[in-house]
């Protein structure tokens, strides 16, 4: 197994080959991972602590993406399932074997929207974004949603810690991503 190197675009690729697995939902998968995970952002009290940290327009994007949080994930159920890692991101994407990359805690792998995955990897790396979410199709769309998702929920949760790390760089980094994700949502 070769050592890890975050080489974004490789990392993407098995992932897009790990998606195209078919195989039947397991029982005991990973089921609604970012539904949760709103809903535990939403008892917390939403992005709303974000507000003062960011630009008006990025504010004006999330406050949309939040409010229509409901039609984006019922967008994202009607994406194919397909399987995901559920945490893809370079510290559990740990080596290679070839082309395949060695992934590791598989705690949240279950079927999930096309595109989840890449979601996740592109909050890890933003600098890469624009390469990995390149193509126009639904795991671009899934991708985004779930990046804007994740990304703003990960910034707003940072700012109670503290130590609130890159959260807030990432989500700027982010940004043109988020506006896509709602202005697109239903």
């Amino acid at each position: 197994m070769e050592p890890v190197e975050v080489d974004a675009a490789r990392m993407a690729e098995a992932l897009g080959r790990f998606g195209r697995v078919e195989i039947a939902e397991p029982p005991w998968g990973a089921r609604d991972v970012l539904r949760d995970r709103l809903a535990t952002v939403e008892a917390r009290g939403g992005w709303d602590v974000l507000w003062e940290h960011v630009s008006a327009s990025l504010r004006e994007a999330l406050q949309s993406l939040w409010v229509r949080r409901f039609a984006a994930l019922a967008e994202l159920d009607a994406l194919p399932r397909v399987p995901t890692h559920g945490d893809a991101h370079p510290g559990n994407l740990s080596g290679w074997d070839g082309e395949n990359v060695v992934a590791l805690d598989w705690e949240q792998f279950g079927l999930g929207p096309a595109g989840f995955d890449l979601g996740y990897l592109v909050v890890a790396v933003p600098e890469h974004a624009g390469s990995m979410l390149a193509v126009e199709s639904v795991v671009r769309r899934g991708a985004v949603l779930t990046a804007a998702f994740t990304v703003a929920s990960r910034a707003a949760w940072s700012l109670g810690q503290p130590s609130p790390g890159d959260h807030l760089d990432r989500l700027r980094q982010l940004a043109y991503y988020i506006e896509e994700a709602s202005s697109q949502a239903l």
